[in-house]
């Protein structure tokens, strides 16, 4: 019967463990997706201040299909939203137009935002190969 309870409590440990590392997961996978959402949102500026013809609602397209496929809770649908406005005020505050130092920023903000997809994505990319990338869709 020792034994029983040993077991029995050990597999209690390893359950709560479990639960915490998916808490911890999951907190980290909610604070990727929002600082995501901010580098999109300055994005959207800049791309369009710089490239309308081309990108003028790519980023705000790519925040909505980003939504559609995480179906985040709504306090963190709340909070993706609200980074997206803030990196789009932000962007356009710090570039009101488009110049070398506003085409610098884009890509350095959308190389950081091909690092946060490649963190968000690695399963997936260890299950079906090829890699997703976030840059602007013309140079």
């Amino acid at each position: 019967m020792k034994n029983g309870w040993i077991i029995g409590g050990l597999l209690s440990l390893f359950a709560s463990l479990a639960n915490a590392q998916g808490l911890e997961q999951y907190q980290s996978r909610q604070t990727d997706l929002t600082t995501l959402a901010g580098v999109f949102g300055e994005l959207h500026h800049l791309r369009r201040t710089c490239e309308p013809r081309f990108e003028a609602d790519v980023w705000r397209d790519r925040m909505k299909k980003l939504i559609d496929l995480e179906e985040p809770q709504a306090t963190d649908r709340e909070k993706m939203i609200a980074a997206f406005n803030t990196g789009y005020r932000d962007a356009q505050r710090r570039h009101p137009g488009c110049d070398r130092r506003a085409r610098d920023y884009a890509a350095s903000r959308a190389s950081q935002g091909d690092q946060i997809i490649r963190r968000l994505t690695a399963q997936l990319r260890d299950d079906e190969g090829p890699e997703l990338v976030v840059g602007p869709t013309r140079h």
